[in-house]
């Protein structure tokens, strides 16, 4: 299994909010950090998954459907780390 580390930059709601926090950590993004910086809301994940596609699909799918509004517009990536196991 790969670790990826990848940002999505997110509009269209305030995931910042308590009630967006629980919501986005009862959807599975207890691996992810939010924040904003300069007006951009981001979330920094270290998901692991089989392939970086299968990884940010799922984050996005968590995001958009655990706060209403919100929408993942763009997609940076980072380092990978492969996980002995």
């Amino acid at each position: 299994m790969t670790q990826f580390s990848f940002t999505l930059t997110i509009e269209g709601a305030d995931v910042m909010t308590d009630v967006a926090q629980n919501a986005l950590y009862e959807a599975g993004c207890d691996d992810a950090t939010f924040g904003v910086s300069g007006g951009i809301q981001t979330a920094e994940f270290d998901r692991e998954a089989p392939e970086f596609a299968e990884a940010v699909a799922s984050a996005i799918r968590a995001v958009e459907s655990a706060v209403p509004g919100a929408r993942v517009v763009e997609v940076h990536r980072e380092h990978d780390i492969t996980i002995a196991g």
